[in-house]
């Protein structure tokens, strides 16, 4: 197939264009202070994860040594920006703490990020910048849930980044079971699981009003089930023994390809070419899985990972691609939306990340400014009038999914004034916890 072919098969977007459609859309953040954002079009591949293991959940040792928590995160262009960043103290909930910046900080309140890197022989110019936590200027001495803020002062102040992470004692134990869902139509389409947790012999008054727990699926906020107070008490044991009350939709394993290089076309991808600026990639269309069965396919969990496959190439000579998703669908879907959902859109229903339906290829379409790399993604259905999602009518559900489930207990006494995490567990639907 020749490169003119393969390039009618794309969009014929200049990066500039590309990125002047989706700037209108940024402008209008509507997340919470207290949630993850990223309100520069221009920052992208945004990364923040326990160092050297990309694919990790953002949660440190109260005592964790330097360097433990990474962010790194590109900015398109040659410009160097001068940015900053804190960290805020929150409670279980993400509300912001009573506590004052003396009482959970060490150090300075506010940093520069001073590590950056040009990118080296890419079509896409960009700066790459990163910062380790904790360091010798900023380091935290109370657990809990923490917001990292990053600011933008090269002209004025602005808020550009912000990213979650917990801190944990690990001073109680977790030990978690997956049971059979009460349910019976739950049975062959969801998970449930009960914990318990051992205080290792602290005495609690009144459990009911001081701890709190909180269960995540792969890692993600925007479903997670909480708070869940202790079910029962068993002497110095806390029971979760909760019946249809912790109970997720297993999903399907998650879509992927893989654009770890552009030397060759990689799984899934369907059609690759060199532009001036930039990579156009075509991922192989897609269809519903709703009513298909279960494939055990392994999976990142709905993450992504930058990574680059090419011979004496280091990660700075990553490149970026508009990469077009492609989902068929014989008519458009009657009151919802269909969007790509994932990691990469940072667990949310993103603008830029809307499928547009194309009525006569049958399918809806999608173009996204993505960094070399491994993806998970899946599509997402939203109804705009009642504000509800679906993640299964495209995907559907199937109990022997893998997931991971983090679960995350908090204590605060009733004259305390902010809450401590004591102990932190992920378990396996396959492998338990």
């Amino acid at each position: 197939m020749t490169l003119n072919l393969l390039h009618a098969l794309l969009w014929p977007l200049r990066i500039g264009a590309f990125l002047s459609v989706l700037s209108p859309l940024w402008t209008q953040p509507n997340t919470s202070a207290q949630e993850e954002q990223n309100n520069d079009p221009d920052i992208l591949a945004v990364r923040f994860h326990l160092r050297n293991a990309p694919l990790t959940f953002p949660v440190v040792h109260l005592k964790a040594p330097a360097g433990t928590l990474l962010l790194a995160f590109d900015r398109l262009g040659t410009d160097l920006r001068d940015y900053v960043y804190t960290i805020e103290h929150c409670n279980a909930d993400w509300q912001r703490s009573s506590l004052n910046e003396i009482e959970y900080l060490e150090g300075f309140t506010e940093d520069r990020v001073v590590n950056a890197s040009n990118s080296n022989t890419t079509l896409q110019p960009y700066i790459h910048y990163w910062v380790t936590l904790p360091n010798s200027n900023l380091r935290w001495t109370h657990s809990g849930n923490y917001l990292l803020k990053v600011y933008d002062v090269t002209y004025e102040r602005r808020l550009v980044l912000v990213r979650r992470f917990v801190v944990v004692e690990n001073a109680w134990d977790v030990r978690a079971e997956f049971v059979r869902p009460v349910r019976v139509e739950h049975l062959n389409t969801h998970h449930e699981l009960d914990f318990t947790v051992g205080t290792r012999g602290a005495y609690i008054s009144y459990p009911e009003r001081e701890v709190k727990a909180y269960v995540l699926q792969n890692g993600r906020w925007d479903s997670a089930i909480g708070p869940l107070p202790p079910f029962m008490r068993r002497q110095d044991q806390l029971v979760y023994d909760y019946q249809d009350r912790i109970v997720f939709p297993a999903g399907k394993e998650w879509r992927y390809f893989d654009m770890r290089t552009f030397q060759f076309r990689g799984e899934f991808i369907q059609t690759l070419r060199m532009g001036p600026n930039y990579y156009e990639v075509a991922l192989s269309p897609d269809e519903s899985r709703a009513y298909k069965p279960y494939v055990q396919t392994g999976d990142l969990n709905g993450r992504f990972s930058i990574e680059n496959r090419n011979a004496n190439e280091g990660l700075d000579q990553c490149d970026y691609a508009v990469v077009r998703f492609t989902l068929k669908a014989a008519q458009p879907f009657e009151d919802h939306e269909v969007y790509v959902y994932g990691q990469l859109t940072d667990w949310q229903l993103k603008p830029e990340f809307k499928m547009t339906y194309d009525e006569q290829l049958k399918a809806y379409r999608c173009d996204a400014y993505l960094k070399q790399g491994y993806y998970n993604y899946q599509y997402v259905l939203y109804n705009p009038t009642t504000g509800k999602r679906d993640e299964v009518g495209v995907e559907g559900n199937w109990y022997e999914t893998e997931n991971d489930y983090q679960i995350l207990v908090y204590y605060r006494p009733v004259n305390g004034r902010a809450d401590r995490l004591m102990a932190f567990l992920t378990a396996n639907s396959r492998r338990g916890g």
